[in-house]
């Protein structure tokens, strides 16, 4: 570790070149930690780090693993360390959201690159600070030349003379993650903002027109399997559409699970299955498979659609993924009896307030028969 001047921030990265990047302009007097990969965590890792910190006027610099950044934040809170700098869980690298994720768990409050966000904080380059920085990345660059195979020139996508700062909290990053990546976050309740989202409103509500058709049409069902319950918004509905119906909500993840039971435990037409959709019978008048083969690798999902027993089945996907769906159940005999559409939007990761974004990606409603 080296020491430079008085602690004004904390600063925890993947690389040394993220601290440049993105965070040069609070990087004087600030704490930085490096969370390198065990591969990454060497001697040049670490004089480039010092370099880095001394060319910055950072306060102080170190190598940490990932078991060892919820201690040392909060051994930088009890110094007053209390505004803490890390990687958005917007970036695509995974390694910098598995650290984003770290930080949130640690501290809750963080301020991240204003990636896809409403910014907290902009800050123009000077021209001394703006040459500061490329002449940092060059040096930084020399000592790790790109491989073979790269393009013989790569556009810069960060906006160097550029740096823009958004404020958020753990609910936050949890919440951008479950929407634009594939992990499934239990520690989070309503991980997805199906409760305040403008959209999954929408969305609900085209569902529960399309299959409000059946019972006006005298074709209520009186079994209903909703396959990937989650917490139960959508058991809910279905209990007010068909008050007949008797409903089996499946849902897998013990913390899903546990809500559904908390919110529906006591109801006398509900029966909630602690299983995989893949591990029960798929048997019911009608069957929802909305937004929940995502999922499922494609060939266990092909054959869980193959095991359907039931009169209508609803799906709710978009883009590639609905027509890859909707072809598979034409094969096998099933055929749309009522659809309808929802267009995307760009809304607040939470649909109320937050400053990450989110573009939902718009979903085809289909309600099938054979």
């Amino acid at each position: 570790m080296s020491s430079y001047s008085p602690v004004a921030s904390t600063i925890v990265v993947a690389h040394p070149e993220d601290v440049v990047r993105l965070f040069s302009t609070v990087a004087p007097g600030a704490s930085i930690a490096v969370v390198a990969a065990a591969d990454e965590a060497n001697d040049l890792t670490r004089r480039e780090l010092h370099a880095v910190g001394m060319a910055l006027g950072a306060r102080s610099t170190r190598m940490l693993a990932l078991s060892e950044v919820g201690p040392w934040l909060r051994e930088q809170a009890a110094l007053g360390a209390v505004r803490v700098h890390t990687h958005s869980p917007q970036e695509d690298a995974p390694r910098h959201r598995e650290l984003c994720l770290a930080v949130g768990r640690a501290v809750n409050r963080l301020r991240v690159p204003a990636l896809g966000a409403r910014p907290t904080a902009v800050t123009v380059l000077d021209d001394r600070s703006f040459h500061q920085k490329l002449g940092l990345l060059n040096a930084l660059y020399r000592e790790r030349p790109d491989g073979a195979g790269e393009a013989c020139t790569l556009p810069v996508r960060d906006g160097p003379g550029i740096e823009a700062f958004c404020d958020i909290r753990h609910a936050d990053v949890v919440r951008a993650l479950s929407l634009t990546k594939p992990e499934i976050f239990t520690e989070l309740e309503d991980p997805w903002g199906f409760t305040h989202s403008t959209y999954e409103r929408e969305r609900y509500a085209l569902t529960a027109r399309l299959l409000g058709a059946l019972a006006r049409e005298g074709r209520a069902p009186r079994t209903v399997m909703d396959v990937g319950a989650c917490e139960g918004l959508m058991t809910e509905q279905l209990l007010s559409l068909f008050p007949e119906a008797h409903v089996q909500a499946v849902e897998s993840e013990p913390g899903f699970v546990s809500r559904l039971r908390a919110r529906l435990g006591g109801e006398a037409r509900v029966r909630i299955v602690d299983a995989s959709a893949l591990d029960v019978p798929l048997e019911a008048d009608l069957v929802l498979l909305a937004e929940v083969l995502y999922y499922l690798p494609m060939p266990q999902g092909r054959e869980l659609l193959g095991h359907l027993r039931a009169e209508h089945v609803l799906t709710s996907y978009g883009g590639p993924f609905a027509e890859e769906v909707h072809a598979d159940l034409r094969a096998l005999g099933w055929k749309t009896v009522a659809a309808d559409s929802l267009p995307g939007r760009i809304e607040p990761m939470d649909g109320v307030s937050s400053p990450l974004l989110v573009r939902r990606a718009g979903t085809q409603v289909r309600l099938w028969a054979r």
